[in-house]
């Protein structure tokens, strides 16, 4: 018969392995997927764009965690004092454009028209978020034929107004535009072939002297690129994935070196096919109108940290993409705010530009 005091010995023995296991498992992850973010010091300055956002009432009638400095609410296109502002702001924090959508209806064209009209001695410039939902492709509709025309058609005027001119941001001479969205809904997955649609958009903008840099944009995070076709990427220049915050615990807990776990996969795949990945970044995030969500905090360590993953994960265009200047229902504003001041203007700043 085994020794009772045996069996005592061999379960203290079992039980200790299984709680060493345990914490030579837990120093692995932690090693492995949460880590300290290195410093990256430029030697060039990145080229910094911010989503700028038309806050309507309904926006503004969110609970807020922060709000402008310009107060609340304020309306861009019935108030000519705000834009200038933002603009001068935009200057001191080495933003070089900002992103405004663009889905065909009339308050988007009044947008860009008074940041036209608003811009005098300051240096930043517009880039246009090109939104495909206005042209109603779905699957059995798909984008060719006369919905294709009607794009290109409106691209020719955008290019008339908008990027051909002085005020319009350019990499290397080219016109930078966002095409969006490229994670298309279940039910519309075969309604654009964009590389199709960015093959004819090249052909035909090149008749009236445009050479576009196009950034095609996922309204979506966490996903990893082996997840979509690469004849989606492959007709961009660079891709964008703007929405990063999370539910998830293990994400939040490890944020900064999952993000540079994330992008890397996203760089590397990328420039097998010569498409750049843009980092896009926030300097914190805090929804309290969302249903689940898990802050992070708006700190100079973790916003530096987030740029520091920015940098090491940028192409060799340098861009950097904020989300956002001014989505304060979300906490993402990089705008100057009463509780923050310029502060994350500054770092944004210290951290993107070469003296």
């Amino acid at each position: 018969m085994i020794n009772k005091h045996f069996l005592q010995i061999i379960g203290c023995i079992l039980l200790f392995a299984i709680v060493s296991c345990k914490k030579e498992s837990a120093t692995d992850l932690t090693s492995e997927f949460k880590y300290s973010i290195p410093p990256v010091k430029l030697t060039s300055s990145a080229r910094v764009g911010a989503y700028y956002f038309n806050y309507t009432s309904t926006d503004w009638a969110k609970v807020q965690p922060d709000t402008s400095l310009l107060g609340k609410p304020y309306n861009v296109l019935t108030d000519a004092t705000i834009m200038p502002k933002q603009l001068t702001w935009a200057d001191e924090g080495g933003v070089d454009y900002f992103i405004m959508k663009w889905n065909n209806a009339s308050t988007d064209n009044t947008l860009l028209n008074t940041f036209v009209s608003a811009r005098t001695s300051q240096s930043v410039k517009m880039v246009i978020s090109y939104n495909t939902a206005h042209l109603s492709a779905t699957n059995a509709s798909p984008l060719v034929g006369t919905k294709l025309v009607t794009m290109l058609n409106e691209f020719k005027t955008l290019v008339q107004n908008f990027l051909s001119k002085d005020f319009y941001y350019k990499i290397d001479n080219r016109p930078v535009i966002l095409l969006t969205p490229l994670n298309l809904s279940s039910s519309a997955l075969t309604s654009i072939d964009y590389k199709y649609v960015t093959d004819t958009l090249r052909v035909e903008l090149k008749k009236v002297g445009i050479d576009p840099f196009i950034i095609g944009e996922l309204t979506t995070g966490w996903t990893a690129p082996a997840n979509f076709s690469p004849s989606l990427f492959s007709g961009m220049d660079a891709v964008v994935l703007t929405n990063w915050n999370t539910p998830d615990y293990d994400r939040w807990w490890a944020f900064y070196s999952y993000n540079d776990l994330n992008w890397k996969n996203w760089k590397t795949t990328l420039e097998a096919m010569n498409v750049e990945y843009a980092p896009c970044i926030f300097p914190g995030y805090n929804e309290p109108n969302a249903p689940t969500q898990r802050i992070l905090e708006r700190t100079d360590e973790n916003y530096t940290d987030y740029c520091n993953v920015a940098k090491r994960n940028m192409g060799k265009s340098r861009l950097v993409i904020i989300n956002s200047w001014n989505d304060f229902s979300k906490g993402t504003a990089l705008e100057p705010s009463v509780k923050y001041k310029k502060q994350f203007l500054e770092i944004t700043k210290r951290e993107f530009k070469v003296p």
